[in-house]
């Protein structure tokens, strides 16, 4: 049916092993398996076969590669980083770059609004430059990439901010509160020729490319159903920063789903629930792609859900726990299959955030090789994500509980080789508008 036009292609791109190059740590994966020992101590399932990626009984998966640390290299300049503003996503970053050859990256530049917070973090990770105001970060000339993590509403205004500046920009998600906004911060990026990525860091880590190529080897069958939940008690105070739950949990599920059907999803359906100041609190999400593969997503901010995703296919499944940032996938044969993070001597303040640390060789990478986005997260995909989550607002509307669906007609499979008149089916007058914008950027017509 649909595929994103360059985005979605039929194999991993080029780029995937050399996102993980220059990475060196005890764990730090070697594309290896071995088989644990029974009575080793571990707390794996009685039965439970276990293949851990580590540094024993070397077998080359192609799934990532490390270069040898001990042969001479040539001499590089650090990739210099400014951070916007000092936050706890900051201090974890800060960490995840610890783990990184320090030749390749440096933290110059940090700004926070009291001088006494980003005097701190300049203290505990040796950056040279200070500030107190965006707009001083924006123009330091030491600062080749700035990585932006504030309150989610903040996030579009500091990329147009440093993109003005000519800074090259990752941004944790999401990009912008909407779609009109991505469109506009990545054709600034297009027309500076800066790269600027949103932080869809679970695309970067090791099990997310060996599942694919699980995926791509045929080994599950046909894919049919990806199955995600996300369910943390989030006071309504902190929520309403976030901008709500499809914001902050549902854009995992989604872009695991992109990720497994690499195509554009023809129908969405959804139920949910909002606080009094229409916050979405709880949703329930259907997301139909081609040949009626599905993708079922549960988020809240309620209640603790069991926070793993289950990919299913004719000849077999997968399950990933904390599947935003796994370490773990277990096959319907029992078998596990294990991915450590790299060691380091400080703990981050969310869970695995270590990983993050492949996300920023990635933006490394693809700076010094003068590309402007990311084949890993993509702006195609951005704009798409953005137009799913708008999507699902509309859909969600004000104080309503009960299910309400778009539906897009068959015919747009036929869209991108027909180019001829598209008619829309669409049980929510609300999504009327979009679902045209879909089409007529499939088509070509924006």
């Amino acid at each position: 049916m649909w595929q994103l036009l360059n985005t979605f292609k039929t194999q991993l791109p080029k780029s995937t092993n050399n996102a993980y190059k220059a990475l060196q740590t005890q764990k730090l994966l070697h594309a290896t398996r071995a088989c644990s020992t029974p009575g080793g101590g571990r707390l794996d399932t009685p039965g439970t076969k276990t293949r851990i990626f580590s540094l024993a009984n070397k077998r080359e998966l192609h799934v990532n590669e490390f270069p040898d640390f001990t042969k001479k290299r040539q001499e590089v300049s650090p990739f210099r980083w400014g951070i916007a503003p000092v936050s706890l996503m900051a201090n974890d970053f800060a960490t995840a770059l610890s783990v990184l050859p320090p030749q390749n990256h440096k933290i110059m530049s940090c700004v926070a609004p009291h001088r006494s917070q980003a005097l701190a973090f300049a203290k505990k990770y040796d950056v040279r430059n200070v500030y107190t105001n965006y707009e001083d970060l924006a123009r330091c000339t030491d600062v080749d990439a700035v990585y932006i993590s504030p309150l989610n509403p903040l996030h579009c205004e500091l990329c147009n901010l440093m993109l003005n500046h000519d800074k090259h920009v990752l941004c944790e998600k999401p990009l912008c509160m909407a779609e009109h906004q991505v469109e506009n911060l990545l054709q600034k990026a297009r027309e500076r020729n800066l790269f600027l990525m949103e932080g869809m860091w679970p695309r970067c880590v090791p099990a997310y490319h060996y599942l694919r190529r699980q995926i791509m080897r045929n080994c599950f069958g046909r894919v049919h159903s990806v199955d995600c939940t996300l369910g943390l008690v989030v006071p309504s105070n902190k929520l309403a920063l976030y901008g709500g739950v499809t914001n902050d949990f549902a854009v995992y599920g989604i872009q695991l789903a992109l990720w497994v059907f690499r195509a554009i999803p023809l129908r969405i359906k959804t139920s949910g629930r909002l606080n009094e100041e229409d916050i979405d609190v709880m949703a329930n999400i259907e997301l139909t792609f081609s040949d009626d593969r599905k993708a079922r997503i549960l988020v809240s901010a309620e209640n603790k859900l069991s926070n793993e995703a289950i990919i299913v296919g004719t000849k077999g499944s997968i399950k990933l726990r904390n599947y935003w940032c796994p370490t773990r996938m277990l096959d319907s044969n029992n078998t596990e299959y294990e991915f450590p993070l790299p060691e380091t001597q400080t703990s981050t303040h969310y869970h695995n955030r270590i990983g993050i640390c492949y996300e920023a060789e990635e933006v490394r990478n693809c700076v010094l090789s003068e590309r402007i986005e990311s084949e890993l997260f993509s702006h195609k995909e951005s704009l798409l994500l953005a137009n799913i989550t708008d999507t699902i607002h509309e859909l969600l509307g004000v104080g309503r509980e009960t299910p309400f669906e778009t539906e897009f007609d068959e015919e747009l499979a036929l869209a991108e080789k027909s180019g001829s008149s598209l008619t829309v089916a669409t049980k929510s007058n609300l999504s009327m508008g979009r679902a045209q914008k879909v089409i007529n950027r499939v088509l070509g017509l924006n």
